[in-house]
């Protein structure tokens, strides 16, 4: 299947509303605006907006220390969900730890999350473990599953120039 291309830029502070936004519209329990504006200021964190011609549909934010990666969060708009965003979003957060030379992608989700577990599993995330009541609103499992990145794997992702 080939990927959309989609517009992908770095949060700042006077993207902090959008992404507040959409995280309002996505989540049952979203951050507060305050919490992305603390994020943002510690270089270790890396929020993106991804735009489809002009229009915001979705954003990501991931931690980077040495060489890991934690995904905090994927966000795709609802009425966007299904159009490839998804894939696009964990390819480009592949790409950025290949530059960065992280060998190493962590994420949770919710257990009941099939959607999300789907495309992790597609692109070879690995359970790792079940993290009782993590989720509230509603109370849910949470579970951490763990990309381990070789060179082997990174050639099944093609380098691309995305807007910045």
């Amino acid at each position: 299947m080939k990927i959309k291309m989609y517009r992908v830029e770095k949060v700042t502070q006077k993207e902090i509303a959008l992404v507040s936004e959409m995280e309002n519209e996505i989540f049952s329990f979203p951050w507060a605006y305050e919490s992305f504006e603390t994020l943002i200021e510690n270089p270790c964190n890396h929020f993106y907006i991804v735009f489809d011609k002009g229009t915001p549909v979705a954003y990501f934010g991931i931690m980077i220390i040495m060489n890991e990666c934690d995904i905090y969060n994927i966000a795709v708009r609802p009425n966007y969900q299904g159009k490839g965003i998804g894939s696009f979003i964990i390819q480009e957060i592949i790409e950025i730890c290949r530059k960065k030379e992280v060998d190493t992608i962590t994420l949770e989700v919710r257990e009941f999350n099939y959607r999300a577990i789907g495309l992790y599993e597609k692109y070879g995330f690995k359970l790792v473990s079940r993290i009782k009541g993590y989720y509230s609103k509603p109370l849910e499992d949470g579970l951490l599953m763990r990309l381990s990145i070789d060179e082997e794997e990174l050639k099944n992702f093609s380098h691309r120039n995305v807007m910045r």
